[in-house]
């Protein structure tokens, strides 16, 4: 059977990455072969789920595991609540480094503690936070309470990438996998990108450590986030390359100077546009994140770009959905090439 042979060290980014895409065989056991881990694999992983990790596909046997047990059947036989709650514990998380975000039900209320201990001790978990309001504000704070765990910092690997971050004060989309991925393949070698919404580094991170773009300006408004911004270029050793900027991205200085723009923010990017445009060179591409009802798709994304350029032109180069936002509505990133009339 097919198998995924991979270095130690990766071994763990790249579990979770399958177990992303179901492609990880959990009748069998991940075998140890000279100094590499070989796991189990249900068929063959697409182009770019591993991008930026060594590993070669393989034929071999493997033993069957002692026990069938998805985590979520473990987690629900060993929590100490009642009996007639146990099929309430939720069977989808978000496991960010070694800190995993829930969200309960209100039946489980009384027994927060005793779930979260199930879901740390199956999971390895030195953390869990219970989400309590999603995110809020134009600074994207996480609304979240620690239910154990004595700190929610930790060191996220994905990619190749090393993000730095404090979950309670700090938000990760673990559904915005595949667009990192996406942005870290793109063909930026030699430009000046100018990342808008940089946070902790989504995106100019993965960008600046697999590609070699001249300079990515990274802007980022929210101290905190700034900070393990920040830390997290010089983790990834990409000083030379990143050039983090604090402050609201509109008053970012000079004109025409970038050759791509990212705008990988939701709800309200439209009114960003004029700084992008003003900063992106003719020819430049931007790539444009919204949040959008399906059936407005793809047409006022689209419509947006061009309004907010009379004096040139918008040539759209694709719009694909990052991920569901939420019941009818995409969260959709369209990349446009910019044409202006200088």
């Amino acid at each position: 059977m097919l198998g995924l042979r991979i270095g130690r060290r990766d071994a763990e980014d790249a579990r979770r990455r399958l177990t992303s895409a179901g492609l990880i065989d959990r009748s069998r056991e991940i075998a140890e072969e000279e100094g590499h881990a070989v796991i189990p694999l249900t068929g063959s992983p697409p182009d770019g789920l591993l991008s930026g990790i060594d590993h070669r596909v393989v034929d071999r046997d493997f033993k069957l595991r002692r026990t069938r047990e998805d985590p979520i059947d473990e987690i629900r036989r060993m929590a100490e609540v009642p009996d007639e709650l146990r099929h309430t514990l939720p069977s989808k998380w978000e496991l960010v480094g070694d800190v995993l975000v829930i969200r309960l039900p209100p039946q489980l209320e009384g027994f927060k503690r005793e779930a979260a201990e199930a879901y740390a001790r199956v999971l390895g978990a030195k953390s869990v936070l219970q989400d309590v309001g999603g995110i809020t504000g134009e600074l994207r704070t996480p609304s979240v309470e620690r239910i154990i765990g004595d700190s929610a910092v930790t060191v996220h690997k994905e990619n190749g990438v090393l993000f730095k971050l404090d979950l309670e004060k700090v938000m990760f989309s673990s559904g915005n996998v595949d667009e990192r991925v996406r942005v870290s393949r793109l063909e930026c070698d030699g430009e000046v990108v100018v990342d808008m919404f940089a946070g902790i580094g989504y995106f100019s991170l993965p960008m600046a450590v697999h590609r070699r773009p001249e300079r990515v300006v990274s802007c980022e408004m929210n101290p905190v986030a700034f900070q393990y911004l920040a830390e997290n270029v010089r983790l990834n050793g990409v000083e030379d390359t990143v050039e983090p900027v604090r402050g609201d991205n509109r008053v970012l200085r000079g004109s025409s100077f970038a050759d791509r723009v990212l705008m990988g923010y939701v709800k309200t990017t439209h009114e960003f546009l004029g700084t992008a445009f003003r900063v992106l060179r003719s020819g430049g591409v931007v790539h444009y994140h919204e949040t959008c009802p399906c059936d407005l798709l793809p047409d006022r994304p689209v419509q947006r770009l061009a309004s907010a350029l009379p004096d040139g032109r918008v040539d759209v180069l694709g719009v694909r959905e990052v991920k569901s936002y939420s019941p009818g509505i995409s969260h959709v990133v369209v990349d446009a090439r910019v044409l202006k009339n200088d």
